[in-house]
């Protein structure tokens, strides 16, 4: 068993600095870990005794049972001695979710920690951490009113920066993409990027790591544990702080120093690990990756029933190198009830016109098409003859095995119904260019497996 099961798996947890205020941080951790966890929770506030119906007490020593995992929220210089009563009492673990300390305290806690480590086996992440979401344990201080929490899914996430995290997590609910672990880990004095990394690449439930990093001290494990963990599964990460006025910037944020974007860059190919240029692409690809199967050879197919975003994929395609091969005489066939205006080309353009019947007649012809190993399939809905049934249809498409990314481009009725296909792990986005990148990251992919063999 790992160091850093009891982060996701306590039976018990202690908050340090809880609060009864709504609003403020000890109240909204205190609340959202009461809604998600069914183990015992121990309130440490001495100046009122009770909160949300349950028992306060004045410290943790007072409290005689044991204790997995504690959370502090107090003041910066208040969290050296709340450790301290934390070795007291023999506790696993302990997320600091404190900030505002200076270089000095937080010199200081790095050596109280180094300290604390040598004597007991107490695991520390933080400090200035936003804390961890699982489907199972919700410690984020962030309300859920203004935070929607994603389902469960297959992408696990690890981030150096809380609040691009929860932002990104907000994001990825609305869509409807499924979270199944999210790391925020401050300035990770103890626990650290690389041990989560490890721990990810054995956790069963994880298809898929997405990595926000600014800097990192542990380079070389970086590309030593990559290199083992991307036979089994992708490792996406985005490094900010690239540029040198970005740098200086980062270094100031994470407190560790920044090399400039060459060096990441090519430690990241060197370790197999897909390099995502923007925040956009963190999900876009991750999605793809968590759910999708591999894309075996750059040979793709386009359907659509707009003929200007089938242009758009077209020029996709062509600028990251897919092609699209000719159908087999036998797809051709297979498309006889299709329209006989409309050309049985690709990309394959089934008219403003198309239903979820002529959805599912091309799909099913491109799909057993042995010419191509993967498809885009553009679907405006607001066509008034697409049915709503095309979801379904699009859906069935996942039984033959090959790769399939969606487009759809709209407002609220759109979003509602994309929001469901990503509910079934079929990722969509809402332009054709973010659709062909993530069909072509899973070619990608497949490279980067071959190349580590």
């Amino acid at each position: 068993m790992s160091s850093i099961d009891i982060f996701f798996e306590p039976e018990s947890i202690a908050i340090i600095g809880a609060s009864r205020v709504p609003g403020e941080i000890g109240y909204e951790i205190l609340k959202n870990v009461k809604r998600s966890f069914k183990g015992q929770i121990y309130p440490i506030n001495p100046e009122v005794t009770e909160i949300e119906n349950l028992t306060t007490y004045n410290s943790i020593s007072s409290i005689e049972k044991p204790i997995d995992l504690a959370i502090i929220i107090t003041n910066a210089k208040e969290v050296s001695s709340n450790l301290t009563e934390c070795t007291k009492n023999d506790v696993k673990a302990v997320i600091i979710v404190s900030s505002g300390f200076s270089d000095k305290l937080l010199t200081k806690l790095d050596e109280q920690i180094k300290n604390i480590r040598k004597s007991h086996k107490m695991r520390i992440m933080g400090p200035n951490s936003l804390g961890l979401y699982c489907n199972t344990l919700d410690m984020l201080y962030l309300p859920k009113e203004r935070l929607k929490r994603p389902e469960e899914g297959y992408i696990s996430f690890i981030t150096q920066s809380g609040a691009i995290g929860a932002t990104l997590m907000d994001l990825a609910s609305g869509e409807g993409i499924g979270i199944n672990k999210f790391i925020a880990l401050g300035n990770n004095i103890d626990v650290n990027e690389i041990e989560m990394l490890e721990y990810l690449g054995n956790d069963m439930q994880t298809r898929c790591i997405a990595m926000y990093i600014e800097s990192t001290q542990h380079g070389k494990e970086l590309i030593e544990h990559a290199k083992k963990i991307i036979k089994n599964k992708p490792i996406i990460i985005l490094k900010a702080g690239k540029g040198e006025r970005g740098a200086i910037a980062a270094e100031a944020h994470s407190h560790h120093h920044v090399s400039l974007s060459k060096i990441y860059s090519a430690a990241f190919e060197q370790a197999g690990i897909i390099e995502a240029k923007s925040t956009d692409e963190l999900f876009n690809y991750a999605k793809s990756l968590a759910n999708q199967p591999i894309l075996k050879n750059n040979k793709i197919g386009i359907l659509t029933n707009a003929g200007g975003f089938g242009v758009l994929a077209v020029d996709e395609t062509v600028k990251l190198g897919l092609e699209l091969p000719e159908f087999a005489k036998e797809t051709i066939r297979s498309l006889k009830l299709i329209p006989s205006h409309i050309s049985k080309e690709n990309p394959l353009d089934i008219g403003g016109d198309a239903t979820a019947d002529r959805y599912q007649l091309a799909l099913n012809g491109m799909l057993r098409d042995k010419s191509i190993s993967g498809i885009v399939c553009i679907a405006l809905l607001q066509t008034p003859t697409l049915e709503e049934r095309v979801i379904n249809v699009i859906r069935e498409s996942k039984l033959h095995g090959k790769p399939i990314t969606v487009c759809m481009t709209g407002s609220d009725y759109t979003k509602k119904f994309a929001t469901r296909l990503e509910k079934y792990g079929i990722p969509v986005y809402s332009t054709p260019e973010k659709a062909v990148g993530a069909l072509h990251v899973l070619l990608k992919y497949n490279k980067i497996l071959k190349k580590f063999k």
